[in-house]
């Protein structure tokens, strides 16, 4: 950042600190969280693929029509499969529609049988269809073994996978994948960020700070563990608000009450229904097959929340010590940047109402 000439009056940082605080949230407001989904291709005989979409993508999709016809056209549209040079075309089998999230499955009827091809292509559009940030995992198996996994974006080109491939480490590389999954939703996950903010500049000690970030962890942790073994799922339209009002919540606090000895307790609260929002929003999609299939992936993808989150308070720390440092932070930056989180959360807590 370039140097501005020094003048008589050296001006505070609130200014400054308040703008760029104002068009961030400003962007963040008018962003949406962006969503994931599932793309398995499975070879044996013949070839077969199933499409999951979780639920917040599911009503985008429906907003220009029906659901179902909606997704048969975006299946057909944005799924392409090439077998050793030949595209072959999908055929859509089933669309089916549970607690708001989606299933496609499709066949390609033309593609030679297994022992006849030795090169698979697959690529999707579905990441450049739907919201800006949108992540796509890919999963290829071969004869029941999986040997492809990758995860897909907006500029994703084709997947090239030799069908003689053997499948090394699954779990492994299923870990990693979804670690790595967690890491990036949690970055672009504006409105779990928000609330961490939330949780930091009202926090004077970094005490404080642990003692919060370790509630929301640890809350976390047990949804996943409700989800996992206990098989306990929470309607997306009950989430979703909720997260909502947690943020709206806690900047309330931040300027009508400030931090006290409850709010560990609040913050596990509401840390249980951020949770239910991580591990419901990706096990809607299916990834799979088996319990010990779930649960890596589960685990794996909150570890990956939980250390963005981690490196984001890391990050911010340092800044939020430093303006607290100055005699106005109490008395003026914090209640700005707290009206703000109130104003962002109470902006979702309307939309997802609606």
């Amino acid at each position: 950042m370039s140097c501005l000439p020094r003048t008589r009056r050296k001006p505070g940082p609130l200014p400054l600190i308040a703008l760029i605080w104002l068009a961030a949230s400003t962007a963040i407001v008018r962003a949406h969280d962006p969503g994931l989904s599932t793309l398995e291709i499975d070879v044996h005989d013949g070839v077969s693929a199933s499409l999951s979409i979780a639920a917040p993508d599911v009503v985008q999709l429906a907003a220009g029509g029906g659901v179902r016809p909606a997704l048969r056209a975006l299946a057909h549209e944005t799924i392409r499969l090439v077998v050793d040079g030949e595209s072959i075309p999908p055929v859509i089998d089933e669309v089916s529609v549970e607690d708001g999230a989606a299933l496609v499955r499709m066949s390609f009827a033309s593609a030679p049988s297994r022992a006849r091809f030795r090169r698979l292509e697959v690529a999707s559009d579905v990441p450049r269809r739907m919201t800006r940030g949108h992540r796509e995992l890919l999963v290829v198996r071969i004869e029941g073994r999986v040997v492809t996994e990758k995860l897909l974006d907006g500029e994703s080109g084709a997947t090239a996978i030799d069908v003689d491939v053997s499948a090394s480490a699954p779990a492994a590389r299923t870990a990693w994948q979804f670690l790595e999954l967690g890491v990036r939703h949690i970055l672009s996950g504006y409105d779990h960020l928000m609330f961490v903010a939330g949780l930091l500049i009202a926090a004077r000690r970094t005490r404080e700070l642990a003692i919060a970030l370790t509630a929301f962890t640890a809350a976390h942790s047990v949804s996943l563990v409700l989800v996992v073994v206990g098989g306990v799922h929470l309607d997306p339209s009950i989430v979703e608000p909720l997260i909502a009002a947690s943020i709206a919540w806690v900047g309330l606090e931040n300027l009508l009450r400030g931090p006290h000895q409850t709010r560990r307790l609040l913050v596990f609260a509401f840390g249980l229904i951020h949770g239910f929002g991580f591990a419901g929003a990706l096990s809607e999609l299916g990834v799979g097959s088996s319990v010990v299939d779930v649960a890596v992936a589960l685990v794996s993808f909150n570890a990956g929340v939980e250390a963005g989150q981690l490196a984001v308070a890391i990050a911010l720390l340092p800044i939020v010590r430093a303006m607290r440092s100055r005699p106005m932070w109490q008395a003026r930056l914090l209640p700005v940047c707290s009206a703000l989180i109130v104003v962002a959360g109470g902006y979702w807590l309307v939309e997802r109402l609606g």
